[in-house]
């Protein structure tokens, strides 16, 4: 991918976005949305920032299909990808109130026919991603929910329940058919009796899409959203397909106006009770005392040293965060796929303070540094990093240059200072790395040379 080529798509979007203005004042969200559009090639966005029960802040930016060249509304349905899975746990956490599951049920309870492995197994382990059960990614596209079941069951144990968390798609699909089961009603018709009308939302739902190789066939959803993809520096569609059997981890489609009312509801308890609401955003408990970063469908993390919960989808096709401390939630949708997800970290940068800055020390090997410089900026201008890097260091570079890191790089604009505020007791070194428009710690290893051997955001 070639500067020439992403350059002039760049101005080309930087003009759209001006003859399509968002519907709010030009405010500090505005320019952080406008300016990343035009970094990372996105053709539309929409922005909600909700507060103690208020929306304070809903725009849309840019196009929501560039074919027709249509405008993003607050009606635009967009794909969620994963952060479908945030409204699964809510309906997980519904039926629990409902006394129709329980969160420590066994598998068993639900499964009568499943193996002796499955009875050291529970709800609450499914919906945290430690439950052990194996994954079954690339299932057929004509398997059913049963159908994954049943082969789960079938599949050894991948690891001891509880002993550790690993992300993926059986465990999700296995507590859809819990869901089911308890609450009576297929996932769809739930999460519309349970949450959508009940709310309001009439602009999120599935596209109940399916496909059997040639044709693809779906509901009709009004002001979806199209979905691209950079390709050589040219956008392209790329819309993955979400089969139905999948609904409980990804492909529900939702418009910002529709979260955003979602988020009021939940800070003012027409969704949950608050206790609902901490196991939702309560991480596991691992063997060991350990905690894993996944809550109940939910995401747990920190951020400038405040606690957060959520998810991002595809991975930056939908990007919610919520301080539960302050009822803060930011949601951010996008339809550019090859997204690192950026912008709902610099939007909550306008709203909570900057962490104390970590001093720098001495650093007695600067050509580590010089030679992180030359790769970051290779990355982004997508030259060849070999020299900096040793050849121990060729799963280092091949992730800078990945794609999805190169679209992070391009976030975060232009590299300034590089310096060294730590080394570790393995030999491994920190970094603070203070680009344009946000400051990173990256750990590094180097070999006798300086020659990059490791290299990664902390």
């Amino acid at each position: 991918m070639r500067a020439g080529p992403i350059r002039a798509l760049l101005f080309a979007l930087v003009a759209l976005l001006f003859v399509t203005p968002s519907r709010a004042a030009p405010d500090r969200v505005d320019a952080i949305v406008r300016r990343q559009m035009a970094l990372n090639a996105i053709p539309g966005a929409a922005v909600a920032v909700v507060e103690h029960g208020r929306i304070v802040k809903i725009a849309t930016y840019g196009m929501a299909n560039l074919e027709w060249a249509a405008p993003v509304g607050r009606d635009t349905r967009f794909q969620l990808a994963s952060v479908t899975k945030m409204f699964t746990g809510v309906l997980l956490m519904r039926l629990v109130e409902q006394g129709e599951v329980g969160l420590d049920d066994p598998l068993t309870r639900w499964f009568p026919d499943a193996p002796q492995s499955w009875a050291g197994i529970t709800v609450r382990q499914l919906a945290n991603h430690s439950s052990g059960l194996a994954e079954q990614w690339g299932a057929a596209r004509d398997v059913t929910v049963d159908g994954i079941v049943a082969k789960a069951m079938a599949t050894p144990l991948a690891y001891a329940p509880g002993s550790e968390a690993r992300y993926g798609f059986t465990d999700f699909t296995v507590l859809r058919a819990i869901l089911e089961k308890a609450g009576g009603r297929p996932l769809p018709q739930l999460l519309r009796e349970e949450l959508l009308a009940p709310l309001g939302m009439t602009s999120t739902g599935f596209a109940m899409a399916t496909d059997d190789g040639s044709v693809r066939v779906g509901e009709v959803l009004p002001h979806r959203a199209s979905v691209y993809g950079l390709r050589d520096g040219r956008l392209a569609t790329s819309d993955f397909f979400f089969a139905p059997q999948g609904y409980g981890a990804g492909g529900l489609y939702a418009s910002i106006e529709d979260l955003a009312r979602f988020f009021v509801a939940m800070d003012t308890g027409r969704v949950l009770r608050p206790e609902s609401i901490r196991a939702l955003e309560t991480p596991g408990a691992l063997a060991g005392g350990k905690q894993s970063s996944f809550g109940l469908g939910w995401i747990v993390g920190s951020y400038r040293g405040a606690t957060t919960a959520g998810h991002s989808g595809g991975p930056a096709l939908a990007d919610i965060v919520r301080v539960e401390a302050r009822q803060l939630t930011v949601i951010v949708l996008t339809n550019q796929q090859l997204l690192h997800p950026l912008l709902a970290e610099a939007i909550l940068d306008t709203y909570l303070p900057a962490p104390p800055r970590m001093p720098g020390i001495a650093d007695d090997r600067p050509m580590i540094a010089s030679n992180i410089r030359t790769a970051m900026t290779s990355a982004v201008a997508d030259h060849d990093p070999v020299a900096v890097f040793a050849p121990a260091g060729k799963d280092a570079a091949a992730s800078l240059f990945s794609p999805f890191t190169r679209a992070m790089l391009r976030g975060v604009g232009p590299l300034g200072a590089v310096e060294l505020i730590d080394v570790l007791a393995n030999g491994q070194r920190r970094y603070r790395l203070d680009f344009a428009y946000k400051t990173m710690i990256w750990i590094c290893a180097a070999d006798t040379d300086a020659r990059l051997t490791a290299l990664r955001p902390d």
